[in-house]
């Protein structure tokens, strides 16, 4: 399993301009083959930071995922509102056990 996390930030008044391209990007991205969850949040305490978490069944599934069209569509979005700051790492999960 490859699991994603990150973070970007954008001017906090920019936020809002952005959850219409998550939720449409969201929905698309969790009927993808090999998506096992995809979510975005916006952070409680710290007001234009987003955090990215997602799960994918492999390397293949995820690389597919950011050649589609919604991700290209996301990808726009996010020029648009002024990413100030985008990091997000995948990893290949070992072994692991619910806590």
């Amino acid at each position: 399993m490859i699991v994603v996390t990150g973070d970007l930030r954008v001017a906090p008044e920019n936020v809002a301009k952005l959850r219409d391209a998550m939720r449409s990007v969201i929905e698309a991205t969790r009927l993808e083959d090999g998506c096992l969850s995809y979510a975005y949040g916006e952070d409680v305490l710290d007001p234009g930071l987003v955090r990215i978490s997602e799960r994918w069944l492999n390397w293949q599934s995820l690389e597919a995922h950011g050649q589609s069209a919604h991700v290209a569509a996301w990808h726009a979005a996010l020029k648009e509102a002024g990413v100030i700051h985008r990091e997000v790492v995948g990893y290949e999960a070992g072994t692991g056990r619910a806590l």
